[in-house]
């Protein structure tokens, strides 16, 4: 058995637990070592079958160990553990039935020519009783269980192109078909319906389609949805037709770039019933009117009078973006949204019921019901933050006894988790933030040495959960803050404009900001501050280095932008006009008179103004931030006499998902090496 996977199968088969477990005690637990968080978690995608008598989740705390682990609850079969195979990544393991799997492999390959960071994936049916399995074609999709025919799976098939270094489906002509793929045969496969002009098309609670849509690109093609009764047996009727508007028009280098905004914009499904069609709005339900900050609202369509309703949900801070869905009705039950901590909604009381107890005895946790069987009797929770690095638990309803299934991390004892809190803070010109701060276990967060640990995007964001570079660095005894800057995505369109053309300064300075807060409320020592970040948060971290050199005392700047004009051309030459668009967008117009700002702002012509020890690690093979760029940031660095580290990660892509055990080594020791190094942890002498 594989090291890691056997101790979570033994554990599937220990006695029943209560929440009330008794908690092990920190002094009797080694102190965490970067071997622990470079182990990936022993479970992950926890699944019932439709009937609840079996698990299936994905384990192995290497890439090379990874499995699929399908266990019977009752015990009355040993644990099935199958290699996920070497050359191929497991990302889905799940019931397409109660004997068969549904499973997927990610593939990377230079597909049409589009480089290495091409991913694809490969979908495979396995029949549980021998792990005999079928290969289906690469453009098929899970679409859901058949229960009225159990021999077969609802599978979408769907016309693709390569565009954009992504996976795009067509826009006109044939979008897609739902198809019963049979379980055992790959060639068994027959066609329920096929989408003509069609985006989209939702499942109604029989397992037919029951909304389809298209358009809304621009005026001249304008967004149509239609909807059926009788369970998705009847006829088609069109039942909205609206013309987007245009709020702006951007151009650039002969290309034109328009935000469209429509009442509605996507239908992401009906309720259990069919008779409402939920969808995500910026507006207020009307075509003149606004959310605030055009943050998103969730609002419904009642298919019987056409009218809309709502709002039904929305924030004074977030988008609400998250739906959740039951599998037994293909019907939307409630929705998520994230303005600080994750909230959530059920609309459906038993489900809602069950949320509301554990997320009761769980309140500084994540709580997610992730899982469960036809009946709704047995229920798969997944617990994170709040003091542990994630575990499931079963919940049998009938009898109330809860399980616990295992920890996500075996390796990260709850009692060595950082404590992770919401920590709020205004700007200097007014504008209200917050940011998540990390602190070592069982430390008390008074004079702390801080690692500032900007997100990448920089329209992405980070959340309130277990985050592994974070806890790493509290693990070794530093406060990590996380600040959702301006330009942070999530947060409504307004909140994100705020970013544009502010590389380097209002969205550098939010950084300050927060350093300021935490040291004003006596939780870090100001004068022991470094700076880590990964893909634009590398450039703020090279930015905070060259532009506000007095707040470091050093910097671990991973795949960032050094020089925003060699970037672009990079861009240029890689991506055409479309990714000139996005940069003009972001960092405005650098040919004309804004060029002098754009070089005032790249760390790489700035490197004179560096202070601090600076580490730059970038990997080799990244097409999306160029090695060039590091290779820049070096040589100005040389030039200007100041000290750095230089960690080139030999095939090492862009996104940190796409790192090897290897690449995360190499990252995660040299990282905790430098900042001990130039920022001891623990008290000062």
């Amino acid at each position: 058995m594989r090291f890691g996977l056997g101790c979570v199968v033994a554990g599937l088969a220990s006695a029943v637990f209560a929440f009330e477990s008794e908690a092990i005690q920190p002094q009797d637990i080694p102190a965490l070592e970067v071997e622990d968080f470079l182990a990936l978690p022993d479970m992950s995608g926890v699944r019932l079958s439709p009937n609840g008598e079996k698990l299936v989740f994905i384990s192995g705390q290497s890439w090379e160990e990874r499995a699929i682990v399908v266990y019977t609850l009752d015990g009355s079969e040993p644990p099935l553990v199958i290699d996920a195979g070497d050359d191929q990544a497991i990302s889905v393991a799940r019931f397409a039935s109660d004997t068969h799997l549904w499973l997927e492999y990610t593939d990377r390959g230079n597909w049409w020519g589009m480089g290495d960071d091409f991913y694809v994936s490969r979908p495979y049916i396995m029949r549980i009783e021998d792990q005999n399995s079928i290969e289906l074609e690469v453009y098929t999709f899970f679409a859901g269980i058949n229960e009225e025919n159990p021999e077969t799976v609802l599978t979408w098939v769907r016309a693709q192109r390569a565009g954009g270094g992504m996976m795009t489906r067509v826009r006109g002509g044939v979008g897609y078909g739902l198809f019963e793929q049979d379980l055992d045969r790959r060639t068994g496969r027959s066609r329920v319906e096929i989408g003509v002009r069609d985006f989209d098309m939702s499942l109604g609670p029989n397992d037919r389609p029951v909304i389809r849509q298209r358009g809304g690109r621009d005026a001249s093609d304008p967004y149509e949805f239609w909807a059926r009764s009788d369970g998705g047996t009847g006829s088609w009727e069109r039942l909205y037709t609206e013309r987007h508007q245009m709020m702006r028009e951007f151009s650039f280098a002969a290309r034109t770039w328009h935000d469209w905004l429509g009442v509605i914009e996507w239908v992401q499904g009906v309720d259990p019933t069919g008779r409402y069609a939920y969808f995500f709005s910026e507006t207020n339900g009307t075509p003149t009117g606004r959310m605030p900050g055009r943050r998103s609202a969730l609002f419904r369509f009642d298919l019987q009078t056409s009218q809309i309703e709502g709002p039904v949900v929305q924030s004074d801070v977030a988008s609400i973006t998250g739906t959740l869905r039951d599998w037994r009705t293909n019907g939307i039950i409630g929705v998520s949204w994230d303005d600080g901590r994750r909230q959530v909604e059920y609309f459906e009381p038993e489900f809602a019921e069950v949320y509301n107890q554990v997320a009761g005895f769980f309140p500084d946790s994540n709580v997610r019901l992730t899982s469960w069987d036809r009946a709704f009797d047995k229920v798969v929770i997944h617990i994170e933050a709040g003091g542990t690095a994630g575990a499931y638990y079963l919940l049998t309803r009938s009898t109330g006894d809860v399980a616990m299934l295992g920890n996500s991390r075996s390796r990260i004892p709850d009692a060595l988790v950082g404590d992770v809190s919401v920590v709020r803070y205004q700007a200097a010109d007014g504008l209200d933030l917050f940011g998540y701060l990390t602190t070592p276990a069982q430390t008390e967060a008074r004079d702390l040495p801080l690692i500032m640990m900007p997100h990448g995007g920089p329209e992405s964001r980070d959340s309130y959960r277990f985050d592994e570079w974070a806890q790493l660095l509290a693990s070794r005894g530093y406060a990590v803050f996380q600040p959702q800057f301006r330009g942070s995505g999530g947060f409504g369109v307004e909140f994100a404009e705020r970013g544009y053309e502010n590389w380097g300064q209002s969205m550098q300075t939010d950084l300050n900001d927060g350093i300021d807060h935490l040291a004003a409320e006596g939780i870090i020592d100001p004068d022991r501050v470094c700076i880590f970040g990964w893909s634009y948060g590398g450039y703020a971290t090279l930015a905070g280095m060259t532009l506000t050199p007095d707040r470091y005392r050093c910097g671990v700047a991973g795949a960032g932008v050094s020089d925003i004009l060699g970037m672009m051309d990079y861009a240029q030459d890689r991506m055409g006009g479309g990714s000139q668009l996005y940069w003009a967008r972001n960092i405005g117009d650098w040919r004309g008179d804004n060029r002098d700002h754009i070089i005032s702002v790249s760390p790489a012509r700035q490197a004179a103004s560096v202070q601090a020890p600076l580490m730059i690690i970038h990997g080799t093979d990244d097409i999306v931030v160029p090695f060039s760029q590091a290779e820049l940031m070096v040589e100005a660095m040389e030039e200007a006499g100041k000290p750095y580290e230089f960690i080139p990660i030999e095939g090492g892509r862009h996104y940190s998902a796409q790192m090897t055990d290897e690449h995360r080594r190499l990252l995660y020791e040299n990282l905790v090496r430098f900042v001990e190094e130039h920022n001891p942890p623990g008290p000062l002498d």
